[in-house]
């Protein structure tokens, strides 16, 4: 849905099905900003953003989930996750972190 959805915002959009396909794709692609989930098989969000970011170490990093603990934003920004957003997370509300974050690197 927001793949769709940032396409027709004018961005160019990267799917990955797995953290280790979105790290192959780092390694092969300039990036400017990644979206991902906390929740994931093998490889959680935060594990994902600890990696991604010794790749491009400056990339914002979005982590959206359902399950914002006390703890996740701090968990989050020491292993370089930009912004913490809680589900659902309407599109409109996306994009205008997107912008956000892009406009500050």
């Amino acid at each position: 849905m927001f793949r769709n959805f940032l396409l027709q915002e004018g961005f160019s959009v990267k799917c990955a099905a797995s953290g280790d396909e979105a790290l192959s794709i780092l390694k092969d692609s300039t990036i400017h900003l990644m979206v991902t989930d906390l929740n994931m098989p093998k490889m959680n969000g935060i594990e994902l953003a600890k990696k991604a970011s010794i790749i491009m170490p400056f990339m914002p990093i979005i982590l959206h989930s359902g399950d914002i603990s006390p703890e996740l934003p701090l968990l989050a920004e020491v292993v370089g996750i930009s912004r913490v957003m809680a589900k659902p997370v309407k599109p409109g509300a996306m994009l205008e972190a997107i912008r956000s974050e892009l406009r500050e690197i």
